[in-house]
């Protein structure tokens, strides 16, 4: 997309090793011919700076000299490896300060950023929200002024994201769902797939497939009383897309089960859990 000034917004998919059924992982180029910044970096091979590069020279980009990380996953942080040469600033939020100097080790040029802080690239403001849920310390973008959000993982094209330990949390997560329906939307870019241009609808259904697994697992644990984590993953996701993706569809799982131990509705005993009674 583009807008004036030559301010532009670029999505560019990296091929990435994720979970499908996603194949890519989405960097988003911001900014005009004399400055840009990038939201995520990919995956830590080649192709993301010939990816980059090629996006960068097509749109008549400046080179980015800011990397913002949405969070620290190997699917969108340690691409920076890739791109020492641009001598950037990586930007991530401080409570993925450990996690992220790791991923992108051995650069070291790190700073941070916490919600409600504003970027300013073009002339246009970025602000940066701390959207935990996928991870504790996620980054989201909005930028009111192209009422865009750049939600990471927060928000997927197609299908839900998994959320669970160990740094996940599905409450945080829906709490910050609640929070992304409130800002004014056109559209959003995911951390995978294609734009989004249905804002709310997507918010409302990732909303309420959540609710929906969450009224699933009380239904299940009324039905046979004590079961694992496991025992209940292979009930819910019967049908899965691929076998790869069955341990974070168990930490999905226990993501729900940790929410609604705290909020008084199930019980743990060693590694069953029960509906309280």
């Amino acid at each position: 997309m583009q807008k004036g000034n030559g301010f532009q917004i670029i999505r560019v998919p990296i091929s990435t090793p994720t979970l499908l059924p996603h194949t890519t992982t989405n960097c988003y180029l911001i900014g005009n011919s004399q400055e840009s910044i990038l939201i995520d970096a990919g995956f830590d091979q080649p192709n993301t700076k010939i990816d980059l590069e090629t996006a960068i020279e097509e749109n008549g980009l400046a080179i980015p000299k800011t990397i913002i990380l949405t969070h620290w996953h190997p699917d969108h942080a340690p691409g920076v490896r890739q791109l020492v040469d641009w001598d950037p600033i990586v930007y991530c939020h401080p409570l993925e300060k450990q996690m992220t100097l790791e991923a992108i080790s051995p650069w070291s040029k790190l700073s941070f950023l916490n919600d409600g802080d504003i970027v300013s690239v073009a002339g246009h403001d970025l602000t940066i929200l701390h959207a935990p849920g996928h991870t504790a310390g996620q980054l989201n973008l909005y930028i009111p002024s192209e009422k865009v959000l750049l939600a990471g993982d927060n928000i997927v094209a197609e299908g839900t994201s998994w959320i669970g330990p160990p740094d996940g949390d599905m409450s945080d997560y829906i709490h910050t769902l609640n929070r992304l329906k409130k800002l004014a939307l056109t559209k959003i870019g995911p951390g995978h797939g294609d734009w989004v241009n249905k804002p709310y609808e997507q918010i409302d259904f990732v909303i309420n497939r959540r609710l929906f697994r969450e009224n699933q697992i009380k239904e299940l644990l009324d039905i046979h009383k004590r079961l694992t984590s496991s025992e209940l993953t292979n009930i819910i996701y019967e049908k899965l897309p691929h076998p790869s993706v069955l341990e974070v569809a168990k930490r999905t799982t226990e993501a729900h089960l940790i929410k609604l131990m705290k909020e008084g509705f199930v019980l743990s005993d060693l590694s069953y859990y029960s509906l309280k009674e």
